[in-house]
């Protein structure tokens, strides 16, 4: 594959996260709409209002993610992905990934009940998961550590560019 090959990949990635931007934004309008407004929530002082919160630190940090993946694209387009700014990126993007891991983990012992608690599980709306925690803390844990091998490559592309 060839570098002009890369950068048109490069843009593709980069409008598709422009448009999950736009949806992600309409979905959260959606989600607070349909949780809050239509049911006639009131009351958010109690466990509305910790579900509010998990919610929209759990969105916020689905978003900086996006956003800090749109930074990495812009590398990618510049010609130059091994710069230290991704490897700190990587390491934010993990962080955000273990936050929502915990939103749905204080989710979990807020408003579920673990006898109903399924590991996977089929019915007529499609396949589904109570798993979440494990995705994102797995996702984490796998971010984390990409982070670590970009940073361990920028120091060497760095020694590299220093040598003569």
């Amino acid at each position: 594959m060839n570098l002009k090959d890369e950068k048109f990949l490069s843009k593709i990635l980069a409008a598709i996260l422009n448009i999950s931007i736009v949806f992600g934004v309409i979905l959260t309008i959606g989600v607070f709409y349909t949780t809050f407004y239509k049911r006639n929530i009131v009351d958010f002082i109690t466990n509305e209002g910790v579900v509010v919160l998990l919610l929209v630190v759990g969105i916020s940090s689905l978003f900086y993610i996006v956003f800090q993946l749109r930074g990495i694209i812009k590398t990618l387009i510049l010609g130059d992905p091994f710069v230290r700014s991704n490897a700190i990126a990587f390491k934010k993007i993990s962080i955000s990934s273990l936050i929502i891991a915990l939103c749905y983990l204080i989710n979990l012992f807020i408003n579920s009940n673990f006898k109903e608690f399924k590991f996977i599980y089929v019915d007529n709306m499609g396949i589904h998961t109570d798993m979440e925690v494990f995705i994102f803390l797995f996702a984490s844990a796998f971010i984390f550590i990409l982070s670590k091998v970009f940073d361990k490559a920028v120091t060497f592309k760095e020694e590299n560019d220093l040598t003569v």
